[in-house]
């Protein structure tokens, strides 16, 4: 949640400096500077908060690195609220008037601008034109083939004997990049027995307006959530961070990954195809630090009759995704990513499972650079083909 100045202060003052997270950090790993750990950024973020140091464009730098992937937290002896402490700091001391943060609310905020956006895309990529879209703007390399925009209906009902009813949380990136995972949810939460809620009012978790400081366009974003959503229903989100976001700034509403909320379901009536492959799961920080759902991701691919689930090398480490960190800081998000690519590598990997877009986007660019043929899909996605009449992997 996001402090006060004088909550900041006193949060910063509970860490002991014991360093236990420093070997957690995927930033101090790679650049060695104490201004660039957990430890080292609570000691600006206390000192410029106090007005002992300036908040100039080196302090900017140094909150900026910073990945939001929380692995300090699980390292700290004290509890330390890193996640609101930088959430806060970027609130009150990062600037907001970039063209890329303007931009980007334009995204995130109208969805008819969105939809008109990925309707171009698509039809450019049916069309061979994606180089040319790749010319106008560098940052749609990160693009995937996108699937034509999909109408979502407000209701899909239970395919066979009712034991539930549960939203579905789009989120931005997800229905604009990722319709494929959504469709694979409802399809998979239909057969289970589950009617899915789409509520058409939904918007952005506000996770990346949160990321870059704009903390009263986040709250905008929550609020329009808090209405949209009917508090006696649970969430299910498939991109972790948006359901890390959720759980933070949406107390009102019970959250869950959807791969955690299915290990609760009863499959006994549910035919699943066997795949006799080798799947590696990459555990999304945001899953692992702080829905602690991953390991439900590795028992729900163990329904998969013959299939070896197996985690990819390296799982501690963000992959450098982070939202739109690999596109405002794509330095270390390149260097992260590189020691993925080495892991997937190294193991000789063919199907990669991972529960973030966020990963899924990065990760699948830097394969497609390095002429690598992985799949990378969502749990739920190679689930969901399994229980297809026809096995599609």
């Amino acid at each position: 949640m996001t402090l006060f100045i004088k909550e900041l202060i006193v949060e910063a003052d509970r860490c002991v400096a014991c360093g236990l997270c420093l070997p957690h950090c995927p930033t101090y790993r790679k650049t060695g500077s104490e201004a660039d750990s957990p430890r080292g950024r609570i000691q600006l973020m206390r000192a410029v908060a106090q007005e002992i140091l300036p908040n100039n464009t080196r302090f900017n730098e140094h909150i900026d690195l910073c990945l939001s992937c929380r692995s300090c937290e699980s390292a700290c002896p004290n509890n330390v609220n890193y996640g609101a402490l930088v959430d806060t700091t970027r609130a009150l001391y990062i600037p907001k008037n970039s063209p890329f943060t303007a931009l980007t609310k334009l995204f995130i905020r109208n969805r008819f601008f969105t939809n008109t956006f990925i309707w171009i895309i698509w039809l450019m990529q049916k069309c061979r034109l994606s180089s040319t879209l790749k010319h106008i703007n560098p940052a749609a390399k990160i693009l995937p083939r996108v699937e034509k925009p999909v109408s979502w209906k407000s209701l899909n009902p239970a395919s066979s004997e009712k034991k539930g009813a549960v939203s579905l949380f789009l989120g931005c990136a997800g229905n604009a990049l990722d319709t494929q995972t959504l469709q694979a949810s409802i399809q998979v939460l239909n057969q289970l027995g589950y009617d899915v809620h789409i509520p058409a009012q939904q918007t952005c978790c506000g996770g990346i307006a949160r990321q870059m400081g704009d903390a009263e366009e986040s709250s905008k974003l929550v609020a329009q959530n808090q209405s949209s959503f009917n508090t006696s229903l649970l969430i299910l989100t498939t991109a972790s961070g948006c359901g890390a976001g959720l759980n933070d700034y949406l107390p009102t509403h019970k959250i869950q990954d959807i791969s955690a909320f299915l290990m609760a379901c009863d499959w006994s009536n549910v035919d699943i195809k066997p795949l006799h492959k080798e799947i590696y799961v990459q555990d999304p920080c945001t899953l692992r630090n702080v829905q602690k759902s991953h390991q439900a991701v590795y028992s729900l691919l163990k329904k998969i009759p013959n299939a070896t689930v197996t985690a990819l090398a390296g799982n501690s480490q963000c992959c450098g995704g982070a939202g739109t960190y690999m596109l405002t800081q794509s330095e270390m998000a390149n260097s992260l990513l590189n020691d993925k690519l080495n892991a997937i590598t190294a193991s000789n990997v063919a199907i990669l499972a991972t529960s973030n877009i966020g990963c899924s986007l990065h990760i699948a660019n830097g394969l497609r650079e390095k002429n690598l043929s992985v799949s990378v899909m969502h749990p739920i996605q190679i689930i969901a083909k399994q229980m297809r009449p026809s096995n599609e992997i």
